[in-house]
């Protein structure tokens, strides 16, 4: 791993041991790329409870019934219902919130936490890299199987006009991404088929197809690079990176499956194949261009992670792998391979936002 250039790596805005106890800045600061030099050891262990204390992570996360990151102060959700998604319009909060397991709903939360829309059946949510913009979607993994049909909604601003661009003959639909005035989503023609891939500029009356494109499970934050399901091993799904517009395949990976993109597209967040719902043993970060490996950390159980800028990732760390246990937040620089602590080690909730 040592002395390796990734190509088109960006170098990082900061290391973990710099800005110690500050909180991150909303956007980092635009820096011309260059190569990287790695250095430290391929795979990295975990263990949050020995590592130094670091800057508060940046990206939106849930701790019990408090959300915290992104732009914006701390805010808490009232109530007592299940939160399953969280993320943040500028100041505002929005949490995917379940009444029963087929009665999902979108609360919408300003600065004080005082609410100000709930939108029914609503079960998927994404917002922007830059927290500038919000799509949501209902009619998913939480509509009953019988149900077909769908709403995919865009907005800008937690009380300002809302876009609608219904989708009434499909199953499971979900949002993917947003970006600027562009959504990504998905859905299926019937129960059992593949999902389709779709990027709806909001200005318009429909969204475009990308046929090409095939069971879309990640969009990245620009909206270039997609990735989708290939096909089943042993192991579980194989994973395909592709050109977003074009369908274009760059490589698979069987070994691992993506979930995440860094700005700038620097690299991608890889699980095991085979994932666990009480976490996995490893995360690693991909080369987007290659699929190479660029990192590895293991832990007793990381359940997700969320990358931070071009050179870091914030891990989701728990103690053991069951109910229970304690759980903290760490961030890691890619490029050296040296970690953190952002959120100290509790018990309760916790869940990283969109």
């Amino acid at each position: 791993m040592a002395a390796v250039v990734a190509g088109g790596f960006v170098a990082s805005r900061r290391t973990p041991e710099s800005q110690l106890g500050a909180a991150a800045p909303l956007v980092a600061p635009v820096q011309t790329p260059s190569p990287v030099r790695f250095t430290g050891p391929a795979v990295v262990p975990i263990d949050a409870r020995k590592l130094p204390v670091g800057a508060a992570p940046h990206p939106t996360y849930l701790r019990d019934r408090t959300v915290y990151g992104g732009a914006g102060t701390p805010v808490r959700v009232p109530g007592r219902l299940e939160i399953d998604a969280v993320g943040r319009l500028h100041d505002a909060v929005l949490t995917v919130q379940l009444k029963t397991v087929r009665d999902p709903a979108l609360v919408i939360l300003d600065a004080s936490g005082k609410q100000i829309e709930q939108v029914p059946g609503v079960d998927s949510v994404v917002t922007s890299t830059d927290g500038q913009a919000a799509a949501y979607a209902s009619g998913g993994r939480y509509a009953p199987e019988e149900h077909v049909g769908g709403t995919v909604y865009y907005r800008r601003s937690a009380t300002g006009p809302v876009k609608r661009l219904a989708q009434p003959r499909v199953h499971d639909v979900r949002v993917l991404a947003v970006t600027n005035d562009t959504v990504y989503f998905r859905s299926s023609d019937d129960l059992t088929g593949p999902w389709n891939f779709y990027r709806w500029q909001v200005d318009q009356p429909t969204p475009i197809r990308i046929s090409t494109v095939r069971s879309p499970i990640a969009v990245s934050g620009d909206g270039t690079l997609v990735a989708g399901l290939a096909s089943q091993n042993d192991s579980g799904m194989c994973t395909t990176l592709m050109t977003a517009t074009t369908g274009t395949q760059r490589w698979r990976s069987c070994q691992y499956q993506l979930t995440r993109f860094s700005p700038g597209n620097t690299f991608t967040i890889g699980i095991p194949a085979g994932s666990d719902p009480y976490g996995d043993l490893e995360n690693a970060a991909l080369d987007p261009e290659t699929g190479n490996q660029l990192r590895k950390w293991t832990g007793p159980s990381l359940r997700d992670a969320r990358p931070e800028d071009g050179d870091h990732v914030v891990l989701a760390w728990h103690d053991k792998p069951e109910p229970g246990s304690r759980s903290a937040l760490v961030r890691c620089t890619v490029s050296s391979g040296k970690c953190e602590l952002a959120a100290p080690p509790a018990s309760g909730t916790l869940l990283l936002g969109s």
